[in-house]
């Protein structure tokens, strides 16, 4: 068995994984981020969620929700940036009451520091030229 990587899981470089997102998935895969669809219906405006939740077993999991209506390219972009914020800037998910962030659908000019510029490196790594990686995290008020 062919495991470039060595790790037993997949490796970016695959050649089976022909876009950025599907690189960006496996990436997640590897890390044990759970990536879902929120239907766009239920997504009050936004291109995604990142927080940290539970799994079956009651332990904690990152997830990343995307929009189900964005484009493989934004779908790519907002991927990478909820990467991120998971493995760069996780004491974020704090200033939310239950530790999930929306992510805006308006990109933010380029960071140079911060999510936004790890996104943009990551995205690089998985062939992508994005005009921005940056986007706003929003605190996502409950319904009243």
């Amino acid at each position: 068995m062919n495991d470039p990587a060595g790790s037993g899981g997949a490796s970016i470089n695959d050649p089976l994984l022909t876009t950025p997102t599907a690189r960006l998935m496996a990436l997640a895969m590897g890390t044990d981020i759970r990536v879902f669809e929120v239907p766009v219906a239920h997504s009050a405006g936004l291109a995604g969620l990142v927080g940290i939740g539970s799994d079956e077993n009651d332990e904690p999991q990152c997830k990343i929700g995307l929009t189900d209506d964005l484009d493989d390219d934004l779908r790519a972009d907002v991927l990478a940036f909820g990467i991120a914020v998971l493995v760069g800037t996780p004491e974020v998910l704090g200033n939310s009451p239950d530790g999930v962030l929306g992510i805006s659908r308006q990109r933010l000019p380029q960071a140079d520091n911060g999510p936004g510029n790890l996104a943009w490196h990551m995205l690089q790594t998985c062939g992508r030229e994005s005009p921005s990686t940056t986007f706003r995290l929003m605190i996502i008020q409950p319904d009243e």
